[in-house]
């Protein structure tokens, strides 16, 4: 099993949809962090409930978390 932890960014709308939409189509489990909350990361409104003002930090675990860490490029917290 493969684990990854990633700081991005998600400021607009789009991108927290495009965010929920890769991470769906792997079986990884993904979550999303942001101070001292946490949620699903294949959940819009959770996401949404994190803010979407500063970086979060994205893990993921599973048989295809390095498959799912490279579509997270285009993410990254800059």
């Amino acid at each position: 099993m493969y684990s990854i932890e990633k700081q991005i960014r998600l400021g607009e709308l789009t991108e927290v949809r495009d965010f929920v939409v890769l991470a769906s189509k792997y079986q990884c489990d993904v979550k999303v962090k942001s101070k001292n909350s946490v949620t699903d990361g294949k959940s819009i409104l959770g996401i949404l409930s994190l803010g979407l003002w500063r970086p979060i930090t994205v893990t993921a675990s599973g048989v295809d978390a390095k498959k799912f860490e490279k579509g997270l490029e285009r993410f990254e917290a800059q």
